[in-house]
């Protein structure tokens, strides 16, 4: 039975938004999931869009093509990211780690002011995951440190786009641990814009943090041969990359070495979306307590959960224990400090408490030394405000060269 897109409620006290649906065919039948575009302002506006869940009667590869839009309606102006001038909060169909399509969402919003001649150009914002669960995307709710990433690069002028990563809110989440498939979701997030908002221009770049780091450095190396005619992608910046974290999971057992508590919540995360098939056995009684409160826990208040337990406590048998597990995290949470295609910013800040600082500049000064589209960029600074002001202003210098 084709799918019908649900009409969209205005919140309360809220000016009732328009719902374009541009499917071009039928698409499989799907159920409503809530969602919310927290992301775009401080008020979270409840909307409803399909259920990236395929049902059990459906064909093995549902949905329609990858990068085309469901639904989309606009965002109301109270509810706009400060800089924005206009907004659409829209599903669409990309092709997850899995082989099939999924239905996930994503925000576009544009600058105020009149448009360039050619339309905005396009950051998109390939920000930290913060969960697998359903409300945990950017659409669905606030987190101050990626509005104001935002706000700034709107103000910048450009027009950014914020996807949710695949299947985050389904059970099992690969793109969560797939950065080649959550680069995909991207280009297909952008292509999909497009279509949404036609001020848009073709040139667009990525601008990524911590995972999303790992997922801009992926579009580096594979976005110019993998997005369609239409778009014309120009490079990426990457900041707090997440070097080494492949050897941290596929690593973990009883007698890992303490980590970051950042990272202890990035690991608790990335087990709640393997198979539980795969891990079940391998989970001490805190592990498994923990994957259970990732399942529906967004990152603060996972974190807090986590308390003082670091990686070591949430397993009682190794990982390399499942061989064909470790080779497909391998693969998937590869960082390649080579082959890129494309420009691409890679910083690193002397003050940061949320990654190995000595391992990634390592891995800075092997990837500038392997290829001549990596500017390496680091800070000669211990003070913290100071570092991320010049990280910032490297930024925005590195995107106007983009474009």
């Amino acid at each position: 039975m084709p799918a019908q897109p649900r009409r969209i409620l205005p919140a309360p006290d809220h000016t009732p938004s328009r719902l374009h649906v541009l499917t071009s065919r039928p698409a499989k039948a799907v159920g409503t999931v809530v969602v919310a575009a927290g992301l775009v302002g401080s008020a979270c506006v409840t909307q409803a869009f399909a259920d990236p869940t395929p049902s059990a009667q459906e064909a093995p590869r549902g949905g329609q093509t990858p990068g085309s839009v469901f639904a989309n309606r606009s965002v109301a102006d109270n509810d706009l990211a400060a800089a924005a001038g206009s907004g659409q909060q829209y599903s669409f169909w990309t092709q997850g780690s899995d082989g099939r399509t999924h239905l996930t969402t994503a925000v576009v919003l544009t600058p105020k002011g009149k448009k360039p001649a050619g339309g905005w150009p396009v950051v998109a914002y390939t920000h930290d995951a913060d969960g697998i669960s359903g409300k945990c995307g950017p659409t669905k709710s606030k987190v101050a440190r990626d509005t104001d990433t935002v706000s700034e690069l709107l103000r910048n002028d450009y027009a950014v786009i914020v996807p949710d990563y695949s299947m985050v809110g389904t059970t099992g989440s690969p793109q969560y641990v797939d950065y080649s498939a959550a680069a995909q979701g991207v280009v297909d997030a952008v292509r999909a814009g497009l279509d949404v908002e036609p001020a848009l221009s073709p040139k667009w770049a990525a601008v990524g943090d911590e995972q999303g780091a790992a997922v801009a450095v992926d579009l580096a190396r594979s976005a110019s041969s993998s997005e369609p005619a239409k778009l014309d992608f120009r490079g990426a910046t990457a900041t707090t990359l997440p070097v080494g974290y492949a050897d941290v999971v596929t690593g973990l057992s009883p007698q890992s070495a303490k980590v970051t508590q950042a990272t202890v919540t990035d690991v608790v995360y990335t087990l709640a979306s393997l198979p539980s098939d795969d891990v079940a056995t391998l989970l001490s009684t805190r592990g498994r307590e923990l994957v259970a409160k990732a399942n529906d826990t967004c990152g603060p208040a996972l974190t807090k959960a986590i308390g003082s337990s670091n990686v070591a406590d949430l397993v009682r048998a190794p990982i390399s224990s499942k061989r064909s597990l470790v080779a497909d995290l391998r693969k998937q949470l590869a960082l390649p400090s080579s082959g890129f295609s494309r420009p691409i910013m890679l910083s690193q800040k002397l003050v940061d408490d949320h990654t190995d600082v000595g391992t990634n500049l390592q891995y800075l000064t092997t990837a500038q030394l392997a290829s001549n589209k990596v500017a390496a960029k680091t800070y000669l600074t211990g003070d913290a405000r100071d570092a991320d002001r010049q990280e910032k202003s490297a930024l925005t210098d590195f995107l106007k060269k983009l474009f």
